[in-house]
C-alpha cells in the first residue's frame, strides 16, 4: 500500500516539474475570427462514448473532460476542447 502511494507522489512530483518546464500557455485568444488560424474546438456530448468518439475524429490535440451541471437530475457532460481552450475560460 506505502509503495503505490509513493509511486503516486513520483508520477505527481513528474507531472508538477514537466508544467514548470513548459507552461500551458498564459494568454489565451479564441481564433475563430480569423479563417487562416485554426478553428477551436469546444463541443458538449451527453454520452462519453460520443465525447470519445469525437475527439478521435479532431485534428487538434484535444482531450474530453467531465462536467456535472447544476441541474436537478445531476446529468453529466463531456466536453471535448485542448486544454489551452479549457483552462482559458475554467480561470475566468
Amino acid at each position: 500500500m506505502k509503495r503505490k502511494w509513493e509511486e503516486r507522489l513520483k508520477n505527481v512530483d513528474e507531472l508538477a516539474s514537466r508544467y514548470k518546464r513548459k507552461p500551458l500557455c498564459p494568454v489565451y485568444r479564441p481564433q475563430l475570427s480569423k479563417p487562416w488560424e485554426p478553428c477551436s474546438v469546444w463541443k458538449l456530448f451527453r454520452r462519453q462514448a460520443q465525447a470519445f468518439n469525437y475527439a478521435k475524429t479532431c485534428k487538434e490535440d484535444v482531450h474530453v473532460f467531465a462536467l456535472e451541471m447544476n441541474t436537478e437530475d445531476g446529468q453529466r457532460y463531456y466536453l471535448v476542447t485542448t486544454y489551452t481552450e479549457f483552462w482559458f475560460y475554467y480561470n475566468r
